[in-house]
C-alpha cells in the first residue's frame, strides 16, 4: 500500500475493522495524509495454546491471522471461555512479551472467568505456614501491607509473579504465584482480611506446616 499523495509506503494504522476483509484507516508517516484501504487478510493460522485453570493446565488451539501481533494481556476465546495471554513463546524457544503471529510457537494463557489463586507463605523463623487464597483477579497485593489470614497477621515482604521476584511495589493477583510474609504483633492494624478467601486444599509448597 502507498500513500496516494506522496507514494510513501510508511504509514500508521489508525483504525481497522472487519475480518473477511479489513477496512483500514491509515495515516502517512511522511506527509500526514489520511486515507483508506481495503485488504483481504491471509488465511488464519492454528496456534497452540497452553491455558491454565488454577494448578491445572491443558493444551488447546486458537486461530490467529499471520499479521496479528500477539502480546501479554491479549484476550482470546479458548474452548468457548475467555483466556488472557500471560506469556508468548516464539519459534526460537524464547519467552517474549509480544510477537507477530508467524513467529509464535506457543501462547500461554489463563482463564479470566475464574478468581486468581495465590499462594501465601508466612515465615516463622524457618517454619513456614503455607496456604492458598482465591481473590478477584484485579485485587492488588502490595509489599508492606499487613494482612490477616485466620488467626495470623503478617506483613508482605515480597512476591513472586509470573515473570520475577518483587521486593517493592504492587501487582495484581492474576500475575502473582506466591506472596511471602512475616508475622507481626496480634494487635497490629491490618489492611485486608484474607480469611474468607482461604482455599481448603493442600499447598504443594507446604514446609513444616502448622
Amino acid at each position: 500500500m502507498k500513500c496516494p499523495v506522496c507514494n510513501s509506503e510508511s504509514f500508521e494504522v489508525l483504525k481497522s475493522k472487519g475480518k473477511k476483509s479489513k477496512e483500514l484507516l491509515l495515516q502517512c508517516n511522511e506527509c500526514g495524509n489520511i486515507f483508506r484501504e481495503t485488504v483481504i487478510p491471509e488465511k488464519p493460522l492454528e496456534c497452540r495454546v497452553v491455558v491454565s485453570e488454577f494448578e491445572k493446565s491443558h493444551k488447546s488451539s486458537v486461530e490467529i491471522y499471520p499479521d496479528e501481533i500477539i502480546e501479554v494481556g491479549n484476550v482470546f476465546e479458548v474452548d468457548g471461555r475467555p483466556a488472557e495471554v500471560t506469556s508468548v513463546e516464539n519459534k526460537r524457544g524464547g519467552r517474549v512479551p509480544k510477537s507477530i503471529a508467524t513467529e509464535v510457537e506457543t501462547i500461554w494463557a489463563s482463564y479470566t472467568n475464574i478468581p486468581a489463586r495465590v499462594g501465601i507463605s508466612v515465615d516463622y523463623h524457618g517454619r513456614i505456614l503455607s496456604r492458598k487464597v482465591e481473590v478477584d483477579r484485579e485485587f492488588e497485593f502490595t509489599v508492606g501491607d499487613i494482612m490477616k489470614l485466620g488467626d495470623v497477621l503478617f506483613r508482605v515482604n515480597s512476591m513472586k509473579t509470573l515473570e520475577r521476584k518483587m521486593r517493592k511495589g504492587f501487582a495484581k493477583a492474576w500475575v502473582i504465584k506466591r506472596v511471602y510474609g512475616r508475622p507481626v504483633e496480634p494487635e497490629t492494624r491490618y489492611q485486608y482480611d484474607l480469611t474468607p478467601k482461604l482455599v481448603n486444599i493442600r499447598d504443594e509448597e507446604d514446609e513444616d506446616e502448622f
